[in-house]
């Protein structure tokens, strides 16, 4: 089951916007401290010159994976339970670069938020057809 989404800005490491379920235990302060985990590590690797993170996976009873899209300039973070198949989860982050870029282009301000809250209703059709998701 997903838990939450996010679009990050690769050069600033914003979070352009963030999509959750309703029981996701994550709230708004993991939420920040789960992108700058994540935006430090994708510059470790840069600096490091060993390619872009693009799946993280964590063990137990409570197992995720973080499967990451990067499509400059954004990245799109998923969260979802270990048992969902990565590549579908792949395939949708993919599909929501592609249409976040097309409605907002390559250059925009990332410090301007708001401006892409009218993407979330995007974000819940899409993730309604699916059966990992509430």
């Amino acid at each position: 089951m997903l838990d939450i989404i996010l679009i990050q800005h690769i050069e600033t490491g914003i979070n352009l916007l963030e999509y959750r379920q309703s029981d996701t235990k994550f709230n708004s302060e993991h939420s920040d401290i789960f992108a700058g985990f994540m935006s430090a590590i994708q510059t470790i690797t840069n600096e490091l010159n060993i390619g872009v993170v693009v799946l993280i996976s964590t063990e137990g009873t409570k197992g995720h994976n973080c499967i990451i899209v990067h499509q400059h300039p954004i990245n799109v973070i998923i969260l979802a339970d270990r048992e969902d198949p990565i590549e579908l989860w792949r395939e949708q982050g993919e599909m929501i670069a592609e249409k976040f870029i097309e409605k907002y282009g390559n250059t925009f301000n990332p410090s301007h938020i708001s401006a892409f809250e009218d993407f979330k209703p995007l974000l819940k059709e899409m993730c309604t057809g699916q059966r990992y998701c509430e």
